[in-house]
């Protein structure tokens, strides 16, 4: 009960966020205003997001990071959208040098494989589309990044114990500041992947189909496994402030995680399996 209410008061603070920008109480300044870091944001929307404008909250929150990346890439399907059919409020966000891409429609993967086709030398952070993100985000990514360069960086990751691994719902956050090879990246809190982080035959969408339809993150996790790539925690974490939650609870079925966690025959856990058989039978894997 008790966390219930703390979720529905983090949701109301979100919407006295999103009251603030829409007054302008909050300014939004355009990317290059303020110090850069030489990273990529890239994210992905959808559906309602999209058509009412919800998803600008996350990108403004982005604009006005302490320390901007270079760039924000927002990544629609172009099954859905057009350039004559964005919602004004969204097509405005070129403004703010925000660029606005249309793709294949790949789902939750939009988030990150076009920008891993489009720029695949680039470090690229990855953030979702429902969450007003603090300024300090991007630079306490950086920040860890900077002395751990070849790990991915994460400020909410799990640590499952691969030797006996429970249901994903039973997994535990890891401890702050420390890093692991089986360490899994929860997306919702941004995840810096640096380049050539995951494995290059892994960054293929139909192939991702076959295995995690519905859970980019665990694809990513695994093909980071095929690679190699050491996971670590940033050693600051922060309470997602989402102004998206309350429709979620009310409209089951309106976010991935209501499928991904329960209530369906493909879950979390049915695709964790299925990613790791694909990585031992193919890369050997233990």
């Amino acid at each position: 009960m008790l966390n219930k209410l703390y979720i529905l008061l983090r949701s109301l603070y979100g919407y006295c966020l999103k009251f603030a920008y829409d007054t302008h109480i909050l300014r939004i300044p355009k990317l290059g205003e303020k110090a850069q870091a030489d990273v990529v944001v890239s994210l992905t929307s959808y559906g309602r997001r999209v058509k009412k404008s919800v998803v600008c909250y996350t990108v403004y929150s982005l604009l006005r990071q302490t320390l901007q990346p270079k760039r924000i890439i927002l990544w629609l399907s172009q099954d859905e959208w057009t350039e004559n059919t964005l919602p004004k409020r969204v097509a405005q966000l070129r403004q703010y040098e925000v660029e606005i891409r249309f793709c294949e429609d790949m789902r939750s993967y939009k988030k990150l494989l076009p920008t891993l086709q489009f720029l695949p030398d680039e470090d690229i952070i990855t953030v979702d589309d429902d969450v007003l993100y603090p300024a300090s985000l991007v630079g306490q990514l950086m920040s860890t990044h900077e002395q751990h360069p070849e790990d991915i960086i994460a400020t909410h990751m799990y640590s499952p114990d691969m030797d006996n691994l429970q249901p994903y719902r039973q997994w535990h956050l890891a401890p702050l500041g420390t890093g692991g090879m089986h360490f899994f990246a929860v997306g919702v809190g941004g995840i810096l992947y640096p380049a050539h982080a995951l494995h290059s035959q892994m960054l293929d969408y139909a192939l991702a189909c076959r295995y995690a339809p519905l859970a980019d993150d665990v694809w990513f996790w695994g093909a980071s496994i095929a690679q190699g790539t050491n996971k670590r925690t940033t050693n600051w974490t922060f309470d997602a402030v989402s102004f998206d939650a309350i429709y979620q609870f009310l409209h089951k079925g309106s976010a991935l995680q209501h499928t991904n966690v329960k209530g369906s025959t493909i879950t979390n856990d049915t695709q964790i399996a299925a990613t790791l058989n694909y990585i031992h039978e193919n890369y050997g894997v233990s």
